[in-house]
């Protein structure tokens, strides 16, 4: 439980910029540890996307919770926690001595990990309905006034019924 714990400490320590940038680098340490199987992975990032709440903190307390139960889910809750408040306390103790181009160049890294995260997602999908409900779904939410929610859930009630 400790390894675990330690690992979700450190990905809370390399997640800028958000969830998403940082998804990526949970599935590898969740699956090259062999803690979850590729398809629960996927059923855990789907959960965690649908709940209220930060989509890597949502992973990790599910990852959690599917390893040691209730317990591993506060500890890998308070794991990926611990970071965001240190660098937050720090940020605003020293931000006005940064340099803007800092700043700058995390958001070109925050972009890369979302890119990455994105292929890596991409190479999950098997089936040709899967495409077409992420298609859907991306249109919905991109081109309609559609609560996002709604798309998600009607979206895994078909995922359900189809796979």
């Amino acid at each position: 439980m400790l390894r675990v714990f330690l690992e979700f400490v450190k990905i809370g320590f390399i997640a800028f910029g958000g969830g998403w940038s940082i998804i990526g680098i949970i599935k590898d340490a969740v699956l090259s540890n062999n803690w979850l199987t590729p398809e629960q992975f996927k059923e855990i990032l789907s959960i965690s996307q649908m709940t209220p709440g930060p989509v890597m903190l949502n992973t990790a307390t599910y990852v959690g919770l599917k390893m040691y139960g209730i317990t591993g889910a506060i500890l890998n809750s308070i794991a990926v926690l611990v970071a965001p408040i240190t660098f937050t306390t720090l940020f605003f103790i020293v931000r006005d001595r940064l340099p803007k181009e800092f700043i700058t160049a995390l958001k070109f890294g925050v972009i890369f990990l979302i890119s990455l995260t994105f292929i890596s997602l991409l190479t999950n999908i098997s089936s040709f309905y899967q495409i077409l409900i992420s298609i859907v779904a991306f249109l919905l939410f991109t081109k309609t006034k559609i609560d996002p929610i709604y798309v998600i859930f009607i979206s895994g009630i078909i995922g359900f019924f189809l796979f």
